[in-house]
């Protein structure tokens, strides 16, 4: 069944579209890069996070655009954009505990895992449910194929 211009679905593909754009706070990885180049943070954890976050930051507004558009490839590569993200995020945990625990314990930097870090996996925890109920014009429902 086609969905209509300005229908429920239309709107909940539009708040999902939201969600993926909100993302582009994770272009906050340029201070993980900052952190690296004053020697504060450790360059095994702060390049890697910073990169990752930065290349979620930057791809996050595109993603949301496609998917709101309705390009029927966008669910798909939003999935794959969201489970990339999430990686990141167990990556940098992982990596900033093991070479940067005493800076990631300090303020400003603690903020990072007790703020950034669970508010980043809601939102892509939030994203992934929201694509199971994303359909586009043709009737097509991601729910069904994943």
């Amino acid at each position: 069944m086609p969905v209509k211009l300005g229908s429920k679905q239309t709107q909940y593909n539009n708040t999902t579209s939201l969600l993926i754009a909100v993302q582009t706070w994770r272009l906050i990885g340029f201070a993980f890069l900052w952190g690296v180049s004053m020697g504060i943070l450790h360059p095994a954890f702060g390049i890697p996070a910073g990169v990752g976050d930065i290349l979620l930051g930057v791809t996050a507004i595109p993603f949301a655009y496609f998917l709101k558009k309705g390009f029927t490839w966008s669910k798909y590569a939003v999935l794959v954009w969201t489970v990339l993200g999430i990686a990141d995020l167990f990556m940098a945990v992982s990596l900033g505990t093991i070479t940067s625990m005493s800076t990631m314990s300090k303020f400003p930097w603690v903020l990072i895992p007790t703020v950034g870090v669970p508010l980043a996996l809601i939102l892509h925890g939030i994203t992934l449910y929201r694509l199971r109920h994303t359909e586009f014009a043709s009737g097509e429902k991601v729910g069904n194929k994943i």
